[in-house]
């Protein structure tokens, strides 16, 4: 085995909600918040002077829907995915493909079985089927990223 790359996994919530937020602002769901949020915006500076106590209520609600309380919820949805994630993952990435190792079990994935890579959100993903990968943030690449991306595209 020619250990080319060798990373400790160290997925926080954080990362979970960077990612779900940047598909979700780079996916039409994305281009619907920004509108509903201006628009909702838009409506309240129109009538709020005209509107009771309990429609201001609702009008500032609407607005602060989409900025704050979705990725609030988002977040919370991070920190429940972060229970089912094991820690401590150790991977190796090597010409023969990937070595993954989590206490005592291990798994090796030859680099056919590899699906893809992709640079989302402060990290690289490298997919093993179309729905599931390895995440590696920026924090734990450093500075080896771009050379690290390229490697793994380079041999899938």
């Amino acid at each position: 085995m020619d250990v080319r790359y060798q990373f400790q996994s160290k997925i926080r919530a954080i990362d979970f909600w960077r990612l779900s937020m940047s598909r979700t602002y780079h996916s039409l769901v994305g281009v619907c918040n920004i509108v509903f949020a201006i628009a909702m915006i838009l409506l309240t500076l129109r009538f709020w002077k005209q509107a009771g106590d309990m429609a201001q209520t609702l009008l500032f609600l609407a607005c602060i829907f989409v900025p704050v309380v979705q990725p609030i919820g988002v977040y919370i949805k991070a920190k429940a995915q972060m229970a089912l994630i094991p820690q401590g993952t150790a991977l190796v990435f090597a010409n023969d493909g990937i070595h993954v190792s989590l206490g005592s079990e291990t798994e090796f994935i030859p680099w056919m079985r590899v699906k893809g890579v992709r640079k989302e959100a402060g990290m690289v993903i490298v997919f093993t089927d179309a729905n599931h990968g390895y995440m590696l943030t920026n924090r734990v690449l450093g500075r080896q990223k771009d050379d690290f991306y390229n490697y793994v595209k380079a041999q899938i």
